[in-house]
C-alpha cells in the first residue's frame, strides 16, 4: 500500500504544516524492478523515502557477489548522517519490485534536520535501528556455516514481528534471501529443503512456516 507522508516513521511529530511545506519539496518518481537509483560511490545529492515497493540497499564484494546490508519498504528512508561535509553513497540502491519513492535534495534534508527537534530525534531512532540491524548482518555473515546463517536470518525474521506467532511471511526472493546471507541461491533452496525434510519448517508460497523453533534454535548452538 503506498504510504502518506504523515505515515513516514522519519516525519513523525511533524505539524501538518510542516509536513505541507515538506510536501512540496519532495519529487515523485516511479522505477520499475531492477532500476537503480543511485550508484555506490556516486555524490550523494539526494536522500529518497519508498512510498510503495521495496528497494534494495547492497555492495558488491570482491567476489562478485551482491551483499544486501537493507531492504526498504514503505515508509523506509536512506536518509544518512546530515554533518558530512562531502556526501558519497556507500551503497547502490536497486528497485527489487516496482516502487514509487520521493526524493529530498540534500540541502532542504540539511535544513529540515538543523531546524527541526522532533525530526533530528527521529533520525536518531533510526540510526540506533540501523545500526541494530547492521550489528545482526554482522554476527549473521560472520557464522561460516550457511545452514546457520539461514537459521539465524530465519529467527530474526519471527522475533521481529514481536513473536506473534511462527508463520513467516517472506516478500524476499531465495536470491535475496542468499544475497541478504553471503551464500549462493542453489544453497540456500537446498538448506530451506532440508530443514523442511527435518520437519523444522514448512514451506508455502511466499511463507515459511516455524514447525520447531527450539529445534531450530539448537542449530545455532551446535558445533
Amino acid at each position: 500500500m503506498p504510504t502518506r507522508l504523515k505515515d513516514v516513521p522519519l516525519f513523525q511529530g511533524l505539524s501538518e504544516g510542516e509536513l505541507g511545506s515538506l510536501q512540496t519539496k519532495l519529487r515523485e518518481k516511479v522505477f520499475e524492478k531492477g532500476e537503480i537509483l543511485f550508484q555506490e560511490g556516486q555524490c550523494c545529492e539526494r536522500v529518497f523515502i519508498v512510498q510503495s515497493g521495496r528497494v534494495k540497499l547492497f555492495r558488491m564484494a570482491s567476489s562478485g557477489r551482491e551483499q544486501i546490508l537493507e531492504t526498504l519498504g514503505p515508509g523506509d528512508t536512506c536518509a544518512c548522517n546530515p554533518g558530512s561535509l562531502t556526501w558519497h553513497c556507500l551503497t547502490t540502491a536497486q528497485a527489487a519490485t516496482p516502487c514509487t519513492v520521493w526524493f529530498l535534495s540534500r540541502d532542504e534534508y540539511v535544513r529540515l534536520v538543523q531546524t527541526s527537534g522532533k525530526l533530528s530525534h527521529s533520525l536518531n531512532q533510526l540510526f540506533a535501528k540501523r545500526l541494530q540491524t547492521f550489528g545482526t548482518l554482522i554476527e549473521e555473515v560472520s557464522l561460516k556455516d550457511v545452514e546457520k546463517r539461514l537459521v539465524k536470518f530465519l529467527l530474526d525474521m519471527i522475533t521481529q514481528k514481536n513473536g506473534k506467532g511462527d508463520v513467516l511471511f517472506i516478500p524476499f526472493t531465495r536470491e535475496e534471501i542468499a544475497q541478504r546471507i553471503g551464500a549462493a541461491r542453489e544453497t540456500v533452496a537446498r538448506h530451506l529443503h532440508q530443514l523442511k525434510r527435518a520437519k523444522l519448517i514448512d514451506i508455502k508460497p511466499y511463507q515459511i512456516v516455524i514447525r520447531d523453533r527450539q529445534g531450530l534454535e539448537k542449530i545455532l548452538t551446535d558445533k
